[in-house]
């Protein structure tokens, strides 16, 4: 059954897309990671699969196995400064 959720998208990543937020649907049980991948697909100009970034679910930083519920915000946002990627919490994200 599906459900919905929120997506926001934030910087560079809000300028590729041409939008800030949009409602999606995804699949009941579907994990942040999942939802990205959907998300990848159907806006394929935002390229997130081969983007460093960071995702939150409802405000909190979210790895991606957490499953998502409907109802649910997903923001999505590129890192910010700069320095070493050894010990950061942003993660490349492929679905190749």
């Amino acid at each position: 059954m599906p459900m919905q959720i929120q997506v926001r998208l934030f910087a560079t990543l809000r300028q590729l897309a041409g939008w800030s937020q949009q409602t999606i649907e995804v699949p009941e049980g579907t994990t942040l990671e999942q939802a990205l991948a959907i998300i990848d697909e159907r806006f394929p100009a935002l390229t997130i699969g081969k983007r460093t970034f960071y995702a939150a679910v409802n405000q909190e930083y979210a790895k991606g196995d957490q499953v998502l519920h409907a109802g649910d915000e997903v923001a999505i946002f590129p890192p910010v400064s700069g320095g070493s990627a050894a010990g950061s919490p942003f993660r490349q994200m492929s679905w190749e």
